[in-house]
């Protein structure tokens, strides 16, 4: 497929997902019915020991597909693409695609699309063929407080299998909680145990149930679920915040905030300690009693400015205040989505890491130009964009990553890439804005041009960025830890069922998984599904939708839709600020609600850096890049499911009564760089 620019309000289009015969075509085509979009060519998958060309450098079964092919790049793994004259409409494009496939040299063929997804559904018919199991037994559930991750609440629950399948498998458990909300999913296990660390709050009684995920032929259906157990788990208190400033100075001293049940973990609070320190001076410490919020210190040194620290402590331990960290940087005030109410939380996270400089990020998108917050956080890269006219330097794939523009008709270049580096790793060096990893490193890799890029690119542009090998290309001698995308499709575009990896797409970002490597992708800007839209309705992936100044969805992010098969919404894994301009709230003067990073004021060729705010999941998506690279800097080695556990156990739960909160369509949480780099710390 076609891929088009990232996720500010453009995105990739359409294609099919992978097949290996006629029937399997056949059974999937009703889904394109009616729908408007083109593919460039296919992507072929040859059978062990065929070429991709045949004399004369035709492509293998040309003539059985019936129109002129082009063989383009070798895609690894035994995938090539193929590309036709001119772009076909998707009718079309699957006849040809059919004719290949039917080809005895071919082992599997799929659209060269413009990003898009696809989502699968079971049949009511097949549905009422498949009755509910018995329930779940001996339900059991502790607390699994532990003292790696001593603020973090935790339980563990047992069970064990129904009585009764009516001749149907387990392929799963679903766990759920209710805090006296109403029950909400909380896991779904492979195994008759689950740990559950979700979002949890210690002193709050939660009630749990599970029931067997089923399955018969392609039916799937929940079982009946168990009876309810009741647990209140504890944890040591969180850090005690502090009421403004968290210094004392002759007479006057700082106070904190009183916690609730939940901050004191759950249990009664034994006492605080607070610890008033300045240079050259000894340091003071005054306890106080569990209703203070405040200590007088006595013995401070006159004229003195001292920085307060104070510990709060139950019987599961003590928890110290953070300092954090604050930027000069002359735009951070700015930056709302790095401190506000439901920003991300950033300087508690840089107390601990501003980012590794051997933490590489891929970025993905149109390129880079010049810019003094990223001159020194810029790697080599590689350009992906085959077509040499979409890539407006005049040739295909090259190791020259800067961005040319990628104007179109009237419509200026965006410099997408340059601002979604920016918000990764700008430089924190006084001048303009800070990333959210300011000392990570960011390597270009083009997969945008003017007329967006094919999936066939982004394929290629993906393993290379993960050191893995790509035919006629060098070798990536710094391979990525993170990679963002910040792009996909317009239209409904399939991608295959999470946990399968039959399409070239799935194996690739299978390749990424298995070598350590966190993918984050943008769930696009339509207001539709975000299960519609590719590259993030594949997995592995992050698929991270957009939320306003206000905490609530941004009015144009796309969103989760319940899945009736796993009976769970599916779409938005989480949620990061990418700004809304419709609702800008009380956002810095200025901003109007949007995400301010680096940018270029030229309208066709690079002129000057300059510095602006744009809305989107294209902006979401590179917040939770720049925290999961900050999570690879304290946890070298982390996996790709470690990396999504921190996160979404350490979420910012959405506004009370918000679109977010109610209707459970945007994911796990908003992204909390502090809460998650201090989990991914203490994790062993």
């Amino acid at each position: 497929m076609k891929l088009t620019k990232g996720f500010i309000a453009t995105a990739l289009a359409l294609g099919l997902g992978a097949v290996n015969v006629a029937p399997v075509w056949a059974s999937i085509d009703p889904l394109f019915n009616d729908k408007s979009f083109t593919a460039t060519g296919l992507i072929v998958k040859y059978r062990a020991g065929i070429s991709a060309e045949v004399q004369g450098h035709e492509p293998t079964a040309e003539n059985a597909a019936g129109v002129n092919l082009t063989v383009g790049h070798d895609l690894g793994e035994g995938w090539h693409s193929v590309q036709f004259d001119q772009d076909l409409p998707a009718g079309d494009a699957t006849q040809v695609a059919l004719k290949l496939a039917a080809d005895p040299r071919v082992e599997s063929v799929e659209l060269d699309r413009k990003l898009q997804s696809a989502s699968v559904k079971v049949s009511a018919a097949a549905l009422a063929t498949l009755k509910p199991a018995t329930a779940v037994r001996s339900v059991k559930v502790t607390d699994a407080w532990s003292k790696a991750a001593p603020t973090v609440a935790a339980v563990k629950l047992t069970w064990s299998p129904p009585s009764a399948l009516y001749g149907a498998s387990i392929v799963g458990y679903r766990v759920e909680a209710n805090d006296g909300a109403g029950w909400q999913l909380k896991a779904t296990s492979l195994k008759p145990t689950a740990l559950i660390a979700d979002g949890l709050k210690a002193g709050i009684p939660y009630s749990f149930r599970v029931a067997s995920i089923t399955k018969l032929s392609a039916a799937k259906k929940i079982g009946s679920y168990s009876a309810v157990t009741k647990i209140t788990p504890t944890t040591a208190p969180q850090a005690p915040v502090f009421n403004g400033s968290n210094t004392a100075f002759g007479s006057t001293s700082p106070s904190w905030s009183v916690q609730n049940r939940a901050q004191s973990g759950g249990l009664p609070l034994l006492g605080y300690i607070a610890t008033a320190t300045a240079s050259g001076q000894p340091s003071v410490t005054c306890n106080a009693p569990p209703t203070a919020t405040t200590c007088v210190f006595e013995g401070l040194v006159p004229n003195v400015t001292y920085t307060v620290s104070v510990s709060a402590k139950n019987a599961r331990g003590a928890t110290a205040s953070v300092p954090g960290v604050t930027p000069l940087d002359a735009l951070f005030k700015d930056q709302w989505y790095l401190t506000s109410q439901y920003g991300i939380n950033a300087t508690n996270a840089w107390s601990k890491t501003m980012g590794s400089k051997s933490v590489v990020v891929a970025v993905l998108d149109s390129g880079i130009t010049s810019h003094p917050d990223l001159d020194n956080r810029v790697i080599p890269g590689y350009d992906f964009v085959s077509d040499p006219t979409s890539s407006n330097d005049g040739d295909g794939w090259d190791p020259n990553n800067a961005d040319p523009g990628d104007f179109f008709g009237s419509e200026p270049s965006s410099w997408h890439g340059t601002h979604v580096a920016g918000i990764i790793a700008a430089q924190s060096n006084s001048i303009g804005v800070a990333g959210v990893a300011p000392n990570v490193k960011i390597q270009p890799v083009r997969a945008l041009g003017s007329d967006g890029g094919n999936s066939s690119d982004l394929i290629a542009a993906l393993r290379w960025a993960a050191g893995i090998h790509v035919a006629g290309v060098p070798d990536n001698k710094t391979p990525a830890q993170v990679v963002n995308l910040s792009m996909g499709t317009d239209s409904y575009t399939p991608c295959r069922l999470r946990g399968q990896t039959t399409g070239a797409t799935e194996v690739a970002l299978a390749e990424l998984k298995a070598a350590g490597i966190t993918v984050i992708s943008a769930a696009g800007n339509f207001n539709v599904p975000a299960n519609e839209s590719y590259p993030g309705n594949c997995y592995p992936t992050i698929n991270v939708g957009a939320t306003a100044f206000s905490g609530d969805r941004a009015s144009y992010s796309n969103y989760s839709v319940l899945d009736t098969g796993l009976n769970q919404m599916v779409g938005v894994d989480i949620s990061a600020p990418g700004g809304d301009s419709k609702f800008p709230g009380d956002s810095p003067a200025g901003t109007n609600g949007k995400i301010v990073s680096t940018l270029n004021d030229g309208k066709t060729a690079p002129g000057s850096p300059i510095y602006r705010g744009e809305e989107g999941t294209s902006m979401a998506a590179p917040v939770v890049a720049g925290v999961v690279a900050l999570i690879y800097s304290v946890k070298p080695g982390i996996t790709f499911d470690q990396v999504w556990e921190v996160i979404k156990s350490t979420v910012t739960k959405f506004p009370a009564g918000s679109t977010c909160e109610v209707k459970g369509i945007c994911g796990a949480g908003i992204v909390n760089a502090g809460a998650a780099v201090a989990a991914a710390a203490a994790l062993p």
